[in-house]
């Protein structure tokens, strides 16, 4: 739409309500939601415009690359937030069944940091289970990357016995899931918290290479020790840059003078004009 740079999928349900009087209802935004991804899905340019901004990824300083870990709501991402830093994993928070801005991210993040491994955390219900299998017809048609489901599972459920909740009726999964695994769901949040503290890090540390947490501990030490000198030099550089571009000498050559000076090979960028 004119005068908009990006848009959200509810934004434009509101404009679609309050300027063309569609129907404020949950039907009409599933409606919008569902036709807008089959666009999109077809149409790069209408994708561009629009994105998300609900679903947080939370990537840690020095972050292995090559493994993400999922969750599927905002409360577990809070609860297993630390144990992630601890290991040197991002998070991507789904909050349910996650949007097409959200998977053409991950897609674009998998291709440039070599993702070939995403561990998936979410509740063991008829919702949850679908959840991880749409991320897989989403992320591995093409790229090949691995989702694998690290807790809850149903041998987690039967060894552990967290107390369960009875299966929605108005999820439109529930009687397929009730067929195959009865009238009980269970939440990831119903572990014990040690248990599932203790059943995801089993999973994390089978999957970082140790040597891996090694280097990036160390290098996050040397950080902290040169951190003085490095800090001093920052504002040293940006008080030069600061004068050269006062008098007026183009962006590029002077990024050219200060790695001359200072010995730092950059790679070429486009400046702006």
């Amino acid at each position: 739409m004119k005068g908009y740079a990006h848009l959200t999928v509810r934004q434009l349900y509101y404009i679609m309500i309050s300027r063309f009087k569609y129907p404020a209802t949950r039907a009409f935004y599933k409606r919008l939601d569902r036709y807008l991804t089959k666009i999109r899905r077809v149409n790069p340019d209408a994708h561009k415009k629009f994105i998300d901004p609900t679903r947080i990824f939370a990537m840690p300083p020095l972050a292995f690359p090559k493994i993400e870990m999922w969750v599927e709501k905002e409360t577990i991402r809070n609860f297993l937030g630390k144990l992630a830093r601890k290991y040197r994993l991002s998070i991507q928070v789904l909050r349910g069944f996650a949007s097409l801005s959200m998977y053409r991210k991950a897609l674009e993040r998998a291709r440039k940091r070599k993702v070939d491994l995403i561990l998936y955390v979410g509740d063991f219900d008829p919702s949850g289970l679908l959840i991880d299998e749409v991320a897989r017809e989403e992320m591995n048609g093409t790229t090949g990357i691995m989702i694998k489901r690290i807790v809850l599972t149903l041998d987690q459920v039967k060894r552990f016995r967290p107390p369960p909740r009875s299966v929605s009726m108005r999820d439109s999964r529930a009687k397929d899931y009730i067929a195959r695994y009865g009238d009980r769901c269970w939440e990831f949040e119903a572990l014990r918290p040690r248990t599932a503290l203790r059943l995801v890090e089993t999973e994390l540390r089978k999957a970082v290479p140790p040597e891996f947490l090694k280097m990036a501990e160390a290098r996050e030490k040397a950080a902290v020790v040169a951190r003085p000198i490095t800090e001093r030099l920052r504002k040293m550089i940006e008080r030069e840059a600061s004068k050269m571009l006062a008098t007026g000498i183009p962006e590029g050559e002077i990024l050219r003078l200060l790695s001359e000076k200072y010995k730092v090979r950059i790679r070429r960028r486009r400046i702006r004009k």
